[in-house]
């Protein structure tokens, strides 16, 4: 056979390309009829109305488009778990958000047909909800339904499934409805006869639709609980006590204070807390501070000094103002404003010592001071943070004397071996790290009391509290929510599952909540979990004295939260600039530790996530600023300076700063026609003012720029400083009164001069004359 030419072979490939090109839409077109035909069936179907009855499950996917449309359903209650005389109770709203009203609508709740005994399991339910059944809906439980049962004579009908809803037969564009749906345990179709196999969580699944098909949906879940005999899970909840935030000097303010116990507050919910008497408590020293300085006593002001009243320097009497002159608003406003704070201190006080004695019966663990991300201050310019954070933790034993000070909490996923052996250097036996870190190796959960190497070799070794992240995330996740009932329904299912992985096993669970301040979410959270009654809740205490387990080496997880390097960098940098602006404080200890405790609260581990360490960091550099602002010079005007007259100059120091400041002043001329010596070291007190004399001596005549500095002991020159113009000019008065009195003298020898030159004066003839002839005629007579 001859071969075909390959000109001839790529014209026919061109060709059968072509036609395939053409002939695809004409093969395609039917296909995409069909399919396009099934899914309209599928869409238009109702969900199954028919108790008992399986269905296929709507995918979550499809759920949240329809809730983008303007169409939802929310649950505000679900019954976390039902035993065998219980009764399931969903209740929500339905909303439509569209402009379009919803005819005839559909409502039904739909159960999972199988046991999500596993979290895997409830996960894909959250998914899809497959394999279901309808357990109650609107068309066969709903008013109507009832009704016609109960006028067919049928049997008791107050405990038969109940669907009632606000809505008829049409949902309004933008309305909200109410609905409710209870049914008792006899009719959930679960069995009773064996609880050990039986028992479990649930998928639950509220579905609205109409003639289109299902419109919204919203999940949650139950745990079947038959009475099941196993043995219960330990779990140990331990709940921060802190206020995380910026505040002047690391102080939380009373106001603030004042806030967080009021109805709702944080440190309200806190003391709720305490009536579940195995919660655990970890302190931030931070909190304990600031209410000590918010019900301290002011100091007392009967220092005559103080209160006497001046004199006028006339000896004349002071005129009484009249009555009614804006002193004595000042005075009565002044009268409220004390009387405001010291009702705040006692409410404030109140407040500590019923919390103090209160948390005395619980566990607590010390925290360092602000709850810092100790793991983002290693290797960085403020790691010495880090030591002066656990030292304060004293500050917590002082007032619960059984405390721990000796247990680390890096922030979930951060621990490393470097850093457990830098925390075990400072004194902790025990750190609290995420499984996440710190698995299981029996492929199940474990206890939460074991142990891990520091060192690579294994030989080094800490105790490690290993949080369960499955409970410890989801009881997060119900708390931040705005309506967290269908979280908190899936806090205890998982809860559930675990205990399924080995119900005839004890284990013993750490689960704390978030590192932020108490919300109400908190106590849902804390009453779902501890009620469960598989679940036995358990001290922190008796989770440390337990046997430790083996559990696998610790892990790296390289997407762990920090405080990010920016805000480090931010707050090395105004710590070190102020750290040398502080040995200008009489008491530079108590400044350092201000400045310390400061820079402490934005470093804290409820800023791991988001910009709020960035907001607080540069809140910090503001605050230093102003304070290193707050001790400066006063301007003042030119000075005139006589040449080889030794003077001073007065300066006068402001200092507005909270603690009193020891420091010189240094007069630097920019000519050496002037010359300055450095004062003695002074002691201003905080708010005060204080002249200072600078002893000077001007050299020649010029005009000096001078450059005034504040030095403090330790000779480091303050930021602030001031320039000051001296005039420096030689003595004109007494050249002055010189130059005249020359003059005046000279005046008086040239007239001397003259006078002599010109002799005596001469007598006319005539009158000499007559003058010589009376004296001849006296002188015969008198002969």
């Amino acid at each position: 056979m001859k071969p075909i030419p390959a000109r001839r072979l790529r014209f026919l490939t061109a060709l059968l390309s072509t036609l395939f090109l053409l002939a695809g839409p004409v093969f395609a077109l039917p296909l995409l009829t069909a399919t396009s035909a099934s899914a309209t069936m599928n869409a238009a179907a109702s969900p199954s109305a028919n108790t008992g009855s399986e269905g296929s499950g709507s995918d979550g996917s499809g759920s949240d488009a329809a809730q983008d449309s303007g169409i939802s359903v929310r649950i505000d209650e679900v019954t976390p778990w039902v035993d065998e005389k219980g009764t399931l109770t969903v209740r929500g709203l339905v909303s439509n958000g569209t402009e379009k009203a919803i005819e005839k609508p559909s409502l039904g709740l739909e159960m999972s047909t199988r046991t999500l005994d596993s979290e895997s399991r409830i996960s894909a339910w959250k998914q899809s909800q497959a394999r279901h059944r309808t357990i109650a809906d609107l068309e066969h439980n709903g008013p109507e339904a009832r009704k016609k049962a109960k006028g067919n004579n049928s049997d008791d009908d107050s405990k038969a499934p109940a669907v009632d809803a606000t809505f008829d037969d049409k949902i309004d564009p933008g309305a909200s409805y109410d609905f409710t749906i209870k049914i008792p345990a006899d009719d959930l179709g679960l069995s009773t006869s064996s609880p050990v196999s039986s028992w479990g969580p649930r998928g639950l699944a509220v579905q609205l639709g109409d003639s289109t098909g299902l419109r919204a949906s919203e999940i949650g879940f139950t745990t079947w609980y038959p009475s099941p005999k196993f043995d219960q899970t330990k779990v140990s909840l331990l709940a921060p006590v802190t206020l995380p935030g910026h505040s002047e000097g690391g102080l939380i303010d009373p106001d603030r204070l004042d806030d967080a116990i009021a109805d709702g507050g944080s440190l309200a919910t806190v003391k709720k807390l305490l009536e579940h008497k195995k919660l655990g408590l970890a302190i931030d020293p931070r909190v304990l501070t600031s209410f000590e300085a918010a019900i301290a006593e002011p100091p007392d002001s009967d220092d005559p000094d103080e209160t006497e009243e001046p004199s006028d320097q006339d000896g004349a009497e002071t005129q009484t103002p009249p009555a009614g002159a804006a002193e004595d608003t000042d005075e009565d406003a002044s009268e409220a404003e004390l009387k405001a704070e010291e009702d705040q201190r006692r409410r404030l006080n109140s407040w500590y010592q019923d919390f103090v004695s209160e948390a005395q019966k619980h566990t607590i663990v010390a925290l360092p001071y602000g709850d810092p991300d100790l793991s983002a201050l290693q290797g960085t310019k403020i790691d010495r943070l880090s030591d002066f954070a656990q030292k304060q933790r004293s500050i917590v034993s002082d007032v619960f004397p059984d405390a721990r000070t000796d247990i680390a909490w890096p922030v979930a996923g951060s621990a490393t071996k470097s850093g457990l052996r830098a925390l075990e250097k400072t004194g902790n036996s025990t750190a609290i790290v995420s499984d996440e870190q710190q698995p299981s190796t029996t492929g199940i959960r474990d206890d939460a009391h074991s142990q891990t190497t520091t060192t690579d070799d294994g030989e080094s070794t800490i105790d490690t509290l290993v949080t369960d992240k499955g409970l410890t995330d989801q009881s997060a996740e119900a708390i931040a929510a705005d309506h967290p009932a269908s979280a908190l329904s899936e806090l205890v299912a998982k809860s559930a599952a675990i205990q399924s992985e080995a119900p005839y096993r004890t284990r013993e669970l750490l689960v704390p909540l978030p590192r932020a301040a108490a919300s109400a979410g908190w106590e849902d959270a804390i009453d779902s979990l501890s009620s469960a009654p598989w679940i036995a809740p358990t001290g922190v205490d008796d989770l440390l004295d337990s046997p430790s387990t083996q559990r696998g080496l610790l892990q790296q997880v390289s997407d762990a939260p920090h405080i990010r390097a920016r805000a480090v960098r931010s707050l090395g940098q105004t710590r070190a600039e102020q750290e040398d602006f502080n040995s200008v404080f009489t008491d530079r200890q108590s400044a350092d530790i201000r400045m310390d405790r400061e820079l402490l609260s934005c470093t804290s581990a409820a800023w791991t996530l988001g910009r709020n360490a960035n907001i607080c960091a540069g809140a910090a550099r503001k605050q230093s600023t102003k304070l290193m602002d707050s001790l400066h010079l006063r301007k003042g005007s030119s000075v005139l300076l006589v040449t080889g007259e030794e003077t001073t100059i007065p300066v006068t120091i402001v200092n507005d700063s909270p603690a009193e400041a020891s420091l010189k002043i240094r007069m630097k001329p920019a000519t050496p026609q002037l010359r300055a010596q450095e004062t003695e070291t002074v002691k201003v007190p905080p708010a005060e003012t204080m002249r200072v004399d600078v002893p000077v001596e001007g050299l020649a005549n010029a005009d000096v720029p001078t450059t005034i500095d504040m030095v403090s002991a330790d000779d480091v020159v303050l930021p602030k400083h001031e320039s000051l113009l001296v005039r420096v000019r030689a003595d004109w008065e007494n050249i002055g009164t010189a130059v005249i009195g020359l003059a005046l003298a000279a005046v008086f020898v040239i007239g001397l001069v003259k006078t002599i030159a010109r002799g005596r004066p001469k007598i006319p003839e005539d009158q000499l004359a007559d003058a010589m002839a009376r004296a001849q005629t006296d002188e015969n007579e008198k002969r």
